[in-house]
């Protein structure tokens, strides 16, 4: 019998709390209390779960249930995640997985629950929800062995438990010859956002970095641009995706001076435009934020208007493919996977896997060689 103590850091510092554990002769288990701010109130838990134990009544705590760890792992998450992340976890809970778990003891779940409970979502839906879903139960079962305390790491019923393999999606990407038709489109040069299509399709940025560039990202002396940041669709700014994403590139000169003078004209209209008052590199043509949303929905317009004009129309690819397919003719070319995963702010293994697209021609190309070596 005691009053522990749990600790741990997020964005406000580190927090501290105080719990009463109580060990049950009939269970052989112990019993958890509430996690208090202030000790007084742990002694007092401490107390009352001895006197329930000693008459009999004593009845699992909210602390103990499925559901109300996955509520006070909700009330922390805004500190844990990004808000597009955390906008997904709370949709996904209610409505996929707090009726089934919500009312169980977490200590009484076991991984045969959690297999049938995925074999059920895999017959119903997509890998992709799916693995969200296990995704969720992961982290509030990792929430109430880490920060709770309520379950010992040898109970975590997620132990074995296998994400569905996601079909492979080739993704259809432009060519460089494609890319320069694009780019040199007196149609395409004239939109405002051709300094943003130029940053996609010749750096292979994400829709949501190219969004949040400032204009001190810009480094005129070393003629770089620095990524560190992203703008969502609900106008929120993050941290890149992960820490392997914040880089700083080189522009060559052709690019510099393109998005040199959007940035010169900028900032001539926020002297006295009041819809310039921010830092943001890219605007609209109103002078405000570019959210991802939006900068597709631009793309996909003035990939209309380019093809509505040309005898050979491209093909019509989603904004996100800019990458793809800057990373594909890249590697097509022979750049390294180290170089190019450096330079889209990715993992080697994660370009390989999911960016670089090999074409026919590349794969011909590597069977004609290696038979011509053989014979």
């Amino acid at each position: 019998m005691s009053v522990q103590i749990a600790t741990w850091t997020n964005k406000k510092g580190i927090q501290t709390r105080y719990y009463a554990v109580v060990w049950n002769p009939t269970t052989h288990k112990k019993v958890r209390g509430k996690n208090r701010k202030k000790k007084k109130d742990a002694v007092l838990d401490e107390a009352k779960i001895i006197k329930e134990l000693a008459s009999g009544s004593h009845s699992v705590t909210d602390h103990e249930t499925f559901g109300r760890c996955a509520e006070l792992w909700l009330e922390t998450a805004p500190n844990l995640y990004r808000p597009s992340t955390l906008k997904t976890y709370k949709y996904y809970y209610p409505n996929y997985i707090k009726n089934v778990f919500e009312s169980l003891q977490i200590d009484h779940i076991q991984p045969l629950m959690i297999q049938r409970y995925v074999n059920t979502l895999s017959a119903n839906y997509k890998p992709e929800t799916v693995n969200k879903c296990i995704n969720i139960l992961s982290n509030i079962f990792k929430f109430a062995i880490q920060t709770l305390r309520v379950l010992a790491p040898t109970d975590n019923p997620m132990i074995g438990i296998k994400r569905l393999k996601v079909p492979y999606k080739k993704k259809e990407t432009w060519t460089d010859e494609q890319i320069s038709r694009f780019l040199n489109s007196p149609v395409i040069k004239a939109n405002h956002y051709y300094p943003m299509f130029c940053v996609s399709l010749l750096l292979g940025c994400r829709p949501a970095e190219v969004c949040g560039l400032c204009d001190d990202d810009l480094i005129n002396e070393y003629q770089e641009i620095t990524i560190h940041r992203t703008l969502d669709k609900d106008g929120n700014t993050n941290d890149t995706k992960t820490t392997g994403s914040i880089r700083a590139l080189y522009l060559p000169d052709k690019l510099y001076c393109i998005i040199k003078d959007t940035q010169t004209r900028k900032l001539q209209l926020k002297s006295y435009h009041p819809d310039y008052q921010h830092n943001f590199l890219f605007t609209t043509v109103k002078g405000r934020p570019v959210n991802p949303n939006r900068y597709s929905m631009y793309f996909r317009k003035a990939l209309k208007e380019f093809n509505d004009k040309e005898v050979e129309p491209l093909p019509l690819i989603p904004l996100y493919n800019c990458r793809h397919s800057f990373a594909t003719n890249n590697y097509e070319r022979g750049e390294s996977d180290k170089v190019l995963s450096d330079i889209m702010g990715n993992s080697p293994k994660t370009f390989i896997q999911s960016y670089a697209h090999i074409r026919r021609r590349q794969s011909d190309k590597a069977v004609i060689g290696y038979v011509e070596k053989i014979f």
